[in-house]
């Protein structure tokens, strides 16, 4: 298909506003719907409206559609990152406890972070560890201070190294750790697989990404996809095609499986069903769920 100039030129807030009426849009309160074209904007609001047009391929509105409906689905997003974003920081504090324990234990090495012959890919190591380092040297924590006018280390042990780093090299520290007995008890931990754990912890960074920087996240198709368990530890949810890794349904299938082991009161689940039921205009098909899921038990 052979590429064409953009010609589309920005138009005013009142004309978005008409624009949306000659589309069949009900516009209760306009003033309203002006501040919100104002403050959050036509192109972003318009991921939220495609729902509610006829067909993919018709763009007008289905009859009774309201600019209430799609602001509705709008907080639906925005509420839902909140508690997805909630829900990763339990999970990378529970992984990052996980992975310096027990290597610090292990291998009897408080440094043991320094140690390049642990890691099986010299590049990502040297690039990570070096983010790490300014980091650190950075920090503005007490603990990090009292060691550097304590101590004469360069580095500080990992368990304060860890404290200070980001989820993202957490996870690329834990993807390129050789195998060892240490690397599997970490995995194990979670009643999966080292693959699956590796490829969790990769989705869950992009997904935090995509909640802390107010993208959409109710039916974003995600660009890092999870590997699906064939076996667990733990009780996981049936084989199903909605499974597919990159929709929001498998994210939250992981939320609930590693939650229910960190934390087995949570209330992550709850909350979820809450937010479908107060902003009823949601279709959780749109995220990749199945029409029975509210039988899986972990969910």
């Amino acid at each position: 298909m052979a590429l064409i100039p953009f010609t589309k030129q920005a138009i005013s807030y009142n004309d978005q506003l008409s624009h949306l009426e000659q589309l069949g849009l009900i516009i209760k309160d306009k003033k309203k719907a002006l501040n919100y074209l104002e403050t959050v904007g036509y192109y972003r609001l318009r991921g939220y409206m495609v729902p509610f047009f006829e067909s993919p391929s018709i763009h007008k509105y289905k009859q009774g559609i309201t600019f209430e409906n799609i602001l509705d689905l709008y907080k639906f997003d925005r509420e839902l990152r909140i508690l997805v974003f909630s829900a990763i920081e339990k999970i990378e504090v529970a992984v990052r406890c996980q992975l310096v324990y027990n290597y610090s234990m292990d291998l009897n090495n408080p440094f043991w972070l320094n140690d390049s012959s642990l890691f099986t890919d010299q590049k990502k190591y040297n690039d990570t560890f070096k983010g790490i380092k300014n980091l650190v040297a950075r920090s503005k924590d007490v603990f990090i201070s009292h060691f550097y006018s304590t101590y004469s280390d360069p580095v500080p042990p990992a368990w304060m190294t860890f404290e200070v780093m980001q989820m993202g090299q957490l996870s690329v520290l834990y993807e390129i750790l050789a195998k060892s007995t240490t690397h599997k008890k970490i995995a194990s931990y979670f009643g999966v697989t080292e693959t699956v754990l590796i490829s969790w912890l990769h989705m869950l960074v992009y997904v935090r990404n995509v909640s802390a920087h107010h993208a959409r996240l109710w039916n974003k198709k995600l660009r890092i996809a999870a590997k699906m368990p064939q076996k667990t530890l733990y009780p996981w949810v049936s084989p199903s095609k909605n499974l597919s890794g990159d929709n929001f349904y498998s994210v939250y299938c992981v939320l609930c499986y590693v939650l229910k082991i960190i934390a087995p009161n949570n209330k992550f689940s709850k909350k979820f069903k809450k937010l479908l039921r107060k902003y009823r205009v949601v279709n959780p098909d749109y995220m990749g769920f199945p029409k029975n899921w509210k039988r899986e038990h972990i969910l």
